[in-house]
């Protein structure tokens, strides 16, 4: 009778008990029962089985108000129940029938609920482990299995004591608690292995007491003998223990408590016992995943360059570590001064996750930063990082920004190999993103074209890895858009750390589920110097630095990039003269200075030695064409020669002042 077919034919059945005194049939007439009828006829238990109920006088009156009822007999089956009632005397066949029926069913329903028990335990296992095996957070994980272990033993209060290992393999305990506050055992040392712990700390099984102050090997171990002062009143007592079911390793104890004797069964014991086991298996899995994470966290944070100071710039650099998930990736930065004075920015991203990207990782920012130290062009670099990570032995591509900027001319050159596109951002706060689609990741692409761009101070540079834009809620696009618009909140924030880490968190939303590298070159716009001087020795190794030094001065004196280079070039072959001439017949070269000033609207440049000049030889048609050059390139020009030295000045005349001076030379003794 499990179909709706079998309730019907016993209701059928029923019908023809309803006889009368004589033994004739009377008519009978159904009444479905609604929801309140129901609880009434079974006494607010709704029997999950199949029952048959013969109701009294004063139920009848209730349900089925207004109608004298001479017999009834109502059926129920899962919540389901009709009324039977005829109203024509009848005699006692049916109270007969309906015993019988009740001594057939009794034995089978109780079976059903033994079944049904069972196989409610199984489910509950089985739910919990399900929950806990999609868990990796260890420390989440415990709780939720203390939590489901405590309420499914109906214990007072539960506790799950675990053993974990450091980093440096020294073994510590921890705990958690359920049904109480933490506070009720913070007090209490953590168990000891005696008698009664020993059985569940050695793994030999589960331990079970109806009351465990009577029991023999309880109170025999200094210094409490039994519970600490002030300990919660423990009665009835269950402890199993947590096996790793792959090392067969005792990974811990449940342990559970009630203040009255009696209260745990087998049925509970088995309970306790299914959760264990799945607590063993996800904490196993938490276990490896933890190692694993914190193994590739300190591999990724060990890669990571200490951060050079670069003159004339704040830099901020960020590398985050995913916060959810096992997506620890292979992100990475690097800043690399280079011998000319230029500085290398590189940002990179390995396709894949887990140790075997970071490791890839680590080669790759090995053999970049190498090939950076030999100042080959980015493109090169590329190129030849490309042929060595397609050779990896874990095949991957990854891709990479390298960007070098020269302070002197105040040029950014880059490649990008698959990467997202960097930012540059003006000083009035317009951001442009340069260097997208170039070519194709490193591990794929064979060629790598660079590019140049303006790089004067006062202009920025960004560069950022997909973690920081893309997430599995919102598109790459989108992304980057809400960054070029938080990138002009970031600039007017008084501390630029701070306004990024909160940047970051808004882009975000606090959990990024992928690395997130970057790197934000913060070029100062400082005034330049009304005045610049230098002295060195007249010496040609020497010319570099006075050539250096005069070039980043004149960099911020508003000229163009052409008259820039004049005033470089023409200032260069004056100290050359003085260099071959003024100290040729001293067996030590002397002094040369070299100064500069700005001044209503004109530049002048002075280049003094304190040497003597021989007379040129008017027959020499090879000499003399350094001061062709020098009047060809400045504006005006002038030679003073003295008993002491000479001095050569140049004078440019600045945008936006009167007409530029006739181009001449002018020759005088002091």
């Amino acid at each position: 009778m499990t179909g709706h077919g079998g309730f019907d034919d016993l209701i059928d059945a029923l019908r023809g008990v309803f006889v009368s005194s004589e033994g004739d049939p009377v008519e009978v007439e159904t009444h479905q029962l609604d929801d309140a009828q129901l609880r009434r006829l079974m006494d607010g238990d709704p029997d999950d089985g199949l029952a048959v109920v013969v109701p009294g006088e004063a139920l009848l009156d209730k349900l089925l108000p207004g109608l004298t009822v001479s017999a009834a007999v109502g059926v129920v089956r899962r919540g389901h129940g009709v009324l039977m009632f005829a109203t024509a005397p009848v005699g006692h066949r049916h109270r007969t029938l309906v015993e019988g029926v009740r001594m057939v069913l009794g034995p089978v329903a109780g079976l059903v609920r033994e079944l049904q028990a069972e196989a409610s335990v199984l489910d509950l296992v089985h739910s919990v482990g399900r929950e806990l095996a999609a868990q990796l957070d260890l420390d989440r994980m415990v709780q939720n299995a203390t939590d489901a272990a405590t309420k499914a033993t109906g214990a007072a209060f539960g506790a799950f004591f675990y053993n974990l290992v450091d980093e440096l393999g020294e073994s510590y305990s921890r705990y958690t608690i359920s049904g109480v506050a933490r506070e009720a055992f913070s007090r209490f040392p953590m168990p000891r292995n005696n008698a009664v712990f020993a059985p569940t700390f050695d793994g030999a099984g589960p331990f079970r007491s109806a009351d465990i102050t009577q029991d023999a090997r309880f109170g025999q171990n200094a210094p409490y003998y039994g519970m600490p002062e002030g300990h919660l009143p423990v009665r009835s007592y269950l402890a199993v223990p947590v096996i790793s079911p792959t090392t067969e390793e005792v990974l811990g104890g449940f342990f559970f408590g009630h203040p009255q004797p009696d209260r745990f069964t087998t049925r509970h014991e088995f309970l306790a016992e299914g959760i264990a086991r799945y607590a063993a298996i996800a904490l196993d899995n938490a276990r490896l995943y933890e190692r694993e994470r914190t193994l590739v966290t300190e591999l990724s944070r060990s890669m990571l360059p200490d951060v050079p100071e670069v003159a004339g710039a704040d830099l901020v650099t960020r590398y985050l570590p995913a916060t959810i998930g096992s997506k620890i990736g292979g992100d990475w930065f690097d800043v690399i001064p280079l011998a000319s004075g230029a500085t290398a920015f590189v940002i990179g991203d390995v396709v894949g996750h887990g140790v075997t990207a970071a490791t890839i990782m680590g080669q790759v920012r090995t053999a970049i930063r190498s090939y950076a130290l030999l100042e080959l062009p980015p493109s090169e670099v590329l190129r030849n990082v490309s042929q060595l990570t397609a050779g990896l032995a874990e095949a991957s591509f990854v891709t990479c920004f390298y960007a070098v900027h020269d302070p002197g001319r105040h040029i950014l050159t880059y490649a990008n190999a698959g990467h997202l596109p960097a930012i540059l951002i003006k000083p009035q706060g317009e951001t442009q993103q340069i260097g997208e689609a170039l070519a194709q990741p490193l591990g794929v692409g064979a060629e790598f074209p660079e590019r140049t761009t303006p790089f004067p101070p006062g202009v920025d540079l960004v560069l950022y890895t997909d973690g920081l834009v893309e997430s599995r809620t919102r598109d790459l696009t989108v992304g980057i858009e809400w960054l070029l618009a938080g990138i002009a909140r970031v600039l007017d924030a008084a501390d630029l750390e701070t306004a990024w880490d909160e940047l970051i968190s808004e882009l975000t939303l606090g959990r990024h589920d992928d690395d997130i590298a970057l790197i934000h070159v913060h070029q100062h716009i400082d005034p330049p110097a009304a005045e610049f001087h230098q002295r060195a020795d007249a010496t040609v190794d020497q010319l570099a630095g006075l050539r250096s030094g005069l070039t980043r001065w004149a960099a911020g004196l508003g000229m163009s990039a052409e008259r820039h280079e004049d005033l470089v070039l023409a200032s260069y072959e004056a100290m050359s003269n003085s260099v071959e001439h003024a100290y040729r017949d001293q067996p030590h070269p002397g002094a040369l200075e070299v100064h500069g000033e700005r001044h209503r609207g004109e530049v002048t440049v002075t280049v003094t030695d304190y040497g003597t000049w021989k007379t040129p030889n008017a027959t020499d048609t090879l000499r003399g064409r350094g001061h062709l050059l020098i009047d060809a390139l400045a504006d005006h020009t002038s030679t003073i020669h003295r008993d002491n030295g000479t001095t050569v000045t140049l004078t440019w005349t600045l945008p936006g002042t009167a007409g530029k001076s006739v181009r001449g030379r002018e020759d005088g003794t002091a």
